[in-house]
């Protein structure tokens, strides 16, 4: 039993449970009544559904295992702290918190209830809704996120199925599971649940990690923008990969004779760049009012004072940080200039040589001599690798093996076992946590094994799946946008062609390979020091993915471990067993999060712009 069984009370009796309405990864809505005043509610009940379990008997919420423990405990805390700074909200559009508590071993927290279902609900029943109707509540809704977002917070889950209708047939903001607090200075996020995708609805940086970890109104815009496109044609939206390709289906707006300017206004809310986007709620409200078509900076009547002031203050700011852009910008030119001009300079002047100077020549030389003399007293076959630092004594001969499927033909690597230190500190610049640096440990490979020479090309989904769900397009590109789920389904439809037992690397494999197996010569990254050498990332790739193998190769001939996409491992990480890691950065990632020891995770039916994979074989 997962839910409370109808007529169960909580709070002594306050509340009766009167039905559920609906279940999410970490919670559970039910539909109540609220004894003292006879009114029904709506409480949502903490419940993460992979690592809880209700006694039957008493209802209690319990540990599925108990390594689950902190994972759960972390989460439900976050779940009391964001329900207590929702019901700090006032506004007629938005669900308001009536009641938040503890009780069964987990939290609750208590809203009102609308009575007219959902927007996705009267869609579904009408077919879809007349421009007026939708103009309507379409407003309604972006009047409550212009108030959100002078709270700094973003929704992050705007769509028909989280908008109730009241008695008064008016609209109401509800779930903000997803939503995220920001600093009111620096505008980075201080709440940490995790991003959801709804798909038609999400734009392209709420798929990206750490796409929406700085405030920004154009994330709600663009789900405001498609949820009107909704209510509008009945219709959902299409991925926000394909609005990127395609652009908005402006036919199915004209087909139902929507007007020019709702046209307009849904395809500046949907562009598919936020950059592009409209920035402030205001204008979109503008813009469909018929007020003004420009951005807020224009006159225009203000909601209030404060929202006024805010405004002012967000444009201010705006400015400013765009003035010490262009400053830094000049600053970082004239240093270059000034040290070409340094360097033309020193060339420019004879060298001046001293006698001291002609001394440490020519101690360097004898040292060098003697390293030499020391080098042709050894034995022959040992001198092509007697700078290689190995974990093994004996390295590896590079091979590989070749399959075909469907005409495209790609190459696993072979890796030999071997023993080496995982997560060992060795990445440079990178600083690892507390924890990253308990979790070191010595591994040992006992078994050999072949990893893909390159990521998974879109080629080769295509000749498996025959489709490609890839944001950046192109045969030799790696796929990505995939989840781990998909992964496992592509590589269960390619082992039935090829008769193989192809799967997804271990962890430790995964890194091993990265490293250069028993060929490592322990660079920062994987093949090199300089990360530009062997890898497409956020200050060479222009963000986006590129051809697969364009860079040089690690020590065992394997390509792209260090940016390009992430790539997902077989394993859990240690913290949560529901959720699965991945490694190596991408396109859009900094240096610090190439490096082959370091590693993220997440849920395995998440998709993100830039998350790939690479096969392994056992021997």
């Amino acid at each position: 039993m997962q839910t409370l069984q109808t007529n169960s009370l909580l709070q002594g009796g306050r509340y009766k449970i009167l039905s559920s309405l609906g279940k999410g990864g970490f919670g559970i809505t039910y539909l109540a009544l609220q004894c003292g005043l006879e009114r029904k509610v709506a409480i949502k009940e903490f419940f993460m559904k992979e690592l809880c379990e209700r006694d039957e008997s008493t209802s209690h919420v319990t540990l599925g295992t108990e390594s689950s423990r902190e994972t759960v405990n972390r989460f439900r805390e976050k779940f009391l702290k964001e329900a207590r700074n929702i019901a700090k909200l006032n506004h007629p559009h938005i669900v308001r918190i009536i009641d938040v508590f503890e009780e069964n071993g987990t939290a609750y927290y208590v809203m009102e209830y609308a009575e007219n279902g959902s927007l996705a609900e009267k869609v579904k029943k009408d077919g879809y809704l007349s421009e007026p109707v939708a103009t309507r509540y379409i407003l309604q809704v972006a009047e409550a996120l212009n108030y959100l977002h002078h709270q700094k917070m973003n929704h992050l889950d705007v769509k028909p199925a989280n908008i109730m209708l009241n008695e008064k047939d008016e609209t109401v903001l509800i779930d903000f599971g997803l939503s995220k607090q920001y600093d009111a200075v620096t505008g980075n996020q201080t709440s940490t649940t995790p991003v959801g995708i709804s798909d038609g609805y999400a734009p392209i940086e709420q798929y990206k990690p750490g796409g929406v970890g700085e405030f920004s109104p154009q994330t709600d815009i663009y789900a405001l923008g498609a949820t009107f496109f909704k209510l509008l044609t009945g219709t959902t939206p299409p991925s926000a990969s394909d609005v990127i390709e395609d652009g908005v289906p402006v036919n199915e707006l004209k087909s139902k004779g929507v007007s020019q300017k709702a046209i307009d206004v849904i395809c500046k809310a949907m562009e598919g760049l936020k950059k592009n986007r409209m920035k402030e709620i205001s204008t979109f409200i503008d813009s469909l009012r018929g007020n003004s078509t420009s951005e807020p900076n224009s006159t225009k009547q203000p909601v209030d004072n404060e929202a006024t002031l805010l405004t002012a203050a967000s444009q201010k700011a705006e400015e400013e940080s765009k003035r010490k852009e262009d400053k830094a910008e000049r600053n970082a030119h004239e240093e270059v200039e000034q040290e070409k001009r340094e360097k033309e300079e020193k060339a420019s002047k004879p060298a001046k040589k001293s006698c001291l100077k002609k001394l440490l020549l020519w101690i360097i030389f004898g040292i060098i001599l003697i390293f030499a003399i020391d080098i042709l007293g050894s034995d022959d076959d040992s001198s092509n690798t007697s700078t290689v630092e190995s974990p093994s004594e004996v390295q590896q001969e590079i091979s590989s093996k070749t399959y075909t499927v469907n005409g495209v033909s790609f190459d696993m690597m072979y890796v030999k076992g071997g023993t080496f230190t995982m997560g060992e500190k060795e990445c440079g610049s990178c600083t690892l946590s507390e924890s990253e640096l308990e979790d070191i440990h010595q591994v040992s490979l006992a078994h050999n094994f072949y990893i893909g020479k390159t990521e998974v090309s879109q080629s080769l989904w295509k000749a498996v799946m025959g489709s490609n769900p890839s944001f950046f397009k192109g045969d030799n590109k790696p796929v990505e946008s995939v989840s781990w789920d998909d992964c496992k389904n592509f590589i269960l439809k390619l082992n039935a062609l090829t008769g193989q037992q192809f799967r997804l690397p271990t962890e430790a494999e995964w890194e091993f390979a990265a490293r250069g197996g028993n060929n490592s010569r322990h660079y920062h990254y994987s093949g090199s020091n300089e990360l530009d050498d062997v890898a497409w990332y956020h200050s060479n790739s222009r963000k986006t993915t590129h051809d697969v193998s364009t860079k040089q190769p690690n020590e065992l001939g394997i390509y792209d471990m260090s940016g390009n996409v992430w790539e997902w491992c077989s394993d859990s990480p240690d913290f949560n067993a529901s959720y699965r890691i991945y490694r190596g950065g991408c396109s859009d990632s900094e240096s610090t999060y190439c490096h082959p020891i370091l590693s993220s995770s997440c849920e395995p039916d998440r998709r993100y712009v830039g998350l790939g994979f690479r096969l392994a074989l056992s021997e």
